[in-house]
């Protein structure tokens, strides 16, 4: 099992994520990092537009950064 971060960003602004959660793969990261970004989608009335999710490793590697607004049409 590896440990994954998955961090908020946009502008100016990051929501670091200290905690992580453990996937047995990155293939495994990214299909829950591609979840969090559809539920951001619609929650508050688009209010986290703009944003991204970045997934990271332990070694602070990022690994992928995946916007919010198109995480409809990944997830599909």
């Amino acid at each position: 099992m590896t440990r994954y971060f998955f961090d908020f960003t946009t502008r100016g602004q990051s929501l670091y994520d200290y905690k992580g959660d453990e996937f047995l793969n990155s293939k495994d990261a990214r299909k829950y990092a591609e979840a969090i970004a559809l539920d951001l989608k619609h929650r508050l009335n688009g209010e986290w537009a703009g944003w991204s999710v970045e997934v990271r490793n332990a070694t602070n590697q990022r690994l992928l950064s995946l916007p919010v607004a198109v995480a409809e049409l990944i997830a599909a």
